[in-house]
């Protein structure tokens, strides 16, 4: 009890440390707002009208248009065609904020027109407030939903780097270099399947063109998983049967940072530029899960550095005296004590993860239907006059949630720095 009040009491006066901050309070501000615009993107700016009447009965397409997005309904009959909904005879309708989709295209102001322009609306309900693209697709509607797309691409990578390099980094720093001892009938089992492993991940994959995506997608998980199972049936079989194989101690702090060294050594966007060009068609979602696997080497070599830090530390010392597994002094003594640091690496992750999704979003990576506001800027390419409303309001919103992260990570690191 007492162990859990001192520890509330730590993170309080973090708490209120970050909060005697100006900068901190107001980036923690300016990130709930970038989040509740994020949430409520789809009901501010979206083709489908809030409320629609048709043959004396009321309809909310929005809400509809969701469940049927989701597969947990189908689309009215009376409410087909659903691509024109001003033009669908009605006896009342009530349209979001902003009645554009952010792939929504309007044929008559195509070629990128300007928010102080003329435009060809059939009343200022339906004007383009920020401007369109070459293309016709408001850009309000798409810097709207382009936020809810950096936050979560954001997190998709972040959460992949922060969860491989804690995982790498923490055992590396852990274990070290003589923590580690393993039997060698195992290491055995490792090596013989290891082969079958590469073929697996490495052939079949590409062979199985005809399977389904979501078999594709899961198919290395599923050969990772037997892989280790199978290793593990082996390894206990040989210790069965070859008791007195004896162990080995694997230096795996070094295997671990000479491997982190090579990726290190290699510029991260050329990295990721070569992994997708792997992929046939790249999506957004698979683009940051790889910029998430590249960037994971350096949050390992940063955690790597706390754990040395914490194992040697007395309550680790008391703790393996005391005859504690390895998994419950790294999950519940090393990480926490650890925890602090990675924090603001979070904060400072978020604000490179935007970054990069704007920058291969705007060299045209990633899928072509998916709004951002990388792929806003994106549209300048090409053109022979820059149209300013392309440039000014992603740029802002990147620079905005960039400071804003880089706000809220240095004010972490003060509260948490100071004693």
């Amino acid at each position: 009890m007492k162990k859990k009040q001192g520890i509330n009491s730590y993170w309080r006066n973090v708490w209120q440390r970050f909060r005697a901050r100006k900068a901190g309070r107001l980036a923690l501000r300016s990130l709930v707002v970038f989040v509740i615009i994020a949430l409520s993107s789809p009901f501010v700016a979206n083709e489908r009208p809030w409320y629609i009447k048709v043959d004396g009965r009321s309809y909310s397409p929005l809400l509809q248009g969701m469940l049927v997005d989701l597969g947990l309904a189908k689309w009215p009959q009376v409410l087909f065609p659903t691509e024109d909904w001003a033009d669908k005879t009605h006896q009342g309708i009530a349209f979001t904020l902003i009645p554009y989709s952010p792939g929504s295209i309007d044929h008559k102001n195509l070629n990128a027109r300007g928010p102080f322009e003329r435009q060809r609306i059939e009343s200022w309900r339906f004007r383009h407030w920020m401007g369109t693209d070459k293309t016709g697709r408001d850009v309000a509607a798409g810097m709207l939903h382009g936020t809810r797309m950096a936050l979560w691409l954001g997190f998709i990578m972040v959460g992949i780097a922060i969860s491989m390099g804690l995982f790498l980094g923490g055992i590396a720093g852990y274990f070290g270099d003589q923590g580690l001892i393993v039997p060698k009938s195992r290491i055995w089992a490792i090596l013989l399947f290891l082969p079958f492993l590469f073929f697996y991940l490495a052939y079949l994959p590409g062979a199985a063109e005809d399977a389904a995506d979501w078999t594709r997608s899961f198919q290395p998980l599923i050969y990772l998983v037997l892989y280790l199972i199978l290793v593990f049936l082996l390894g206990r079989l040989l210790h069965l049967c070859l008791p007195k194989l004896g162990r080995y101690v694997v230096p795996l702090d070094t295997l671990l940072m000479r491997l982190l060294e090579v990726v290190d050594a290699i510029p991260s966007m050329i990295l990721v530029l070569a992994l997708i060009a792997t992929l046939e068609q790249p999506t957004t979602t698979y683009m940051m899960v790889v910029v998430g696997i590249v960037s994971s080497a350096s949050v390992a070599r940063f955690v790597r550095a706390e754990f040395l830090k914490v194992r040697q530390q007395t309550y680790m010392e008391a703790g393996r005296a005391l005859g504690f597994t390895h998994l419950r002094l790294l999950i519940r003594h090393a990480l926490p004590n650890a925890l602090g640091p990675l924090l603001v690496l979070i904060s400072f992750s978020m604000a490179g993860a935007i970054v990069a999704e704007s920058t291969l979003s705007m060299l045209g990576i990633g899928a072509p239907d998916r709004v951002t506001w990388g792929s806003i800027l994106g549209e300048l390419r090409g053109q022979h006059q820059i149209e300013w409303w392309l440039a000014l309001f992603p740029g802002l919103a990147i620079f905005f949630t960039v400071l804003t992260f880089r706000f809220l990570s240095e004010a972490l690191s003060e509260a948490l720095g100071e004693k």
